[in-house]
């Protein structure tokens, strides 16, 4: 497997983790942090997150993490929604809901 920059993105596994329960991971988890790094995401940004499944939900912690003090979740699935507000979206939109 190739990994891009591998030496900034290594980290051990903890004992006990099979490699299917980390193997995601390295897809899911440094896809949606990258969207906040090349998104340009600083300090006090507002950011919004359309579509929550699992690699945009990590995008919602990225932007967290990059500094972003509103964080907007947008979806449709109360689950997803519920998600990203423990990972930091300050406010979720339900995109079927009728203005």
């Amino acid at each position: 497997m190739l990994v891009p920059d591998a030496l900034a993105n290594l980290c051990s596994i903890p004992d006990g983790l099979t490699d299917e329960q980390v193997l995601m991971c390295l897809g899911i988890m440094s896809t949606g942090c990258s969207g906040a790094e090349r998104g340009g995401v600083e300090i006090d940004d507002t950011v919004a997150v359309f579509a929550l499944g699992p690699i945009w939900l990590r995008a919602v912690a990225g932007a967290r993490l990059k500094g972003a003090t509103t964080i907007i979740g947008v979806d449709a699935v109360a689950e997803r929604m519920s998600v990203a507000k423990q990972l930091g979206a300050t406010q979720v939109v339900n995109l079927n809901r009728r203005w």
